[in-house]
């Protein structure tokens, strides 16, 4: 399994998806530094993260960063007829599907540690310039609580598009999923409506508004792991040729 994870971050270097990963999670930390710069108010530390660029991500960044580096990694395999080759060797197939799982895993979570640190930095380069740094300490307790929970509630919308980037070789699939999802999940916050809390693209928005977030990480959490078993278990079954 070891050697699956290393080939799997292998075929990452040098592509778009491992550039994806690291330039989308910038653009948070962008905002916060032109808000800094452009405010005459002092934002508070805590606000910067659980009022502005983790809300921010989790809404609408998150979804389609994560959906554009799966349908990346989906075509890596389907461009050049991977899967002819990998589904010859001598190893389970499902532990092929399994080691692309645990790698987007691992990426979506180095992607949001990423943009904490990039919004830091953005926080506190804003500070030196205007002379004025953020107010008060950062709540490190209370972020990398809502940080993991936004994380586990993630976890069943982002299977659904490791899913349909593996499973189908055209682009298009996994991109109309994206676009439907975020769409949904847009609207939905613009209403302000509590009808659809449970819709897999709002679990982890609802983590900033909810004052129980484990409630909605707990249904991501489990939704995903459920829903990743039964991708492995169905990829593993079927045919590309």
């Amino acid at each position: 399994m070891i050697v699956l994870l290393y080939a799997e971050v292998t075929k990452l270097r040098g592509s778009l998806a491992l550039l994806l990963a690291v330039v989308a999670p910038a653009l948070p930390a962008l905002l916060v530094f032109l808000g800094m710069i452009g405010s005459r108010k002092v934002p508070a530390w805590g606000s910067i993260y659980l009022s502005f660029s983790l809300p921010v991500w989790s809404l609408f960044l998150m979804p389609m960063t994560i959906a554009a580096f799966v349908a990346l990694v989906g075509q890596i395999e389907h461009r050049s007829r991977g899967w002819d080759h990998l589904l010859t060797l001598p190893i389970r197939r499902w532990q092929l599907f399994a080691a692309k799982l645990v790698v987007t895993v691992a990426v979506i979570v180095g992607m949001t540690l990423l943009m904490l640190a990039f919004a830091t930095a953005a926080a506190a380069l804003a500070g030196s310039i205007r002379g004025t740094m953020p107010v008060g300490t950062i709540p490190w307790r209370m972020v990398l609580d809502r940080t993991a929970a936004m994380l586990v509630a993630s976890g069943l919308f982002s299977v659904i598009l490791l899913w349909t980037a593996l499973r189908f070789a055209s682009f298009v699939v996994p991109l109309g999923v994206r676009i439907a999802g975020v769409l949904v999940a847009l609207s939905v916050a613009i209403a302000r409506t509590d009808k659809a809390d449970y819709f897999p693209w709002l679990l982890q928005v609802k983590v900033f508004q909810s004052p129980d977030p484990w409630v909605y990480g707990a249904i991501g959490g489990v939704g995903g792991a459920v829903l990743a078993v039964a991708m492995v278990a169905a990829m593993a079954r079927q045919s590309f040729r």
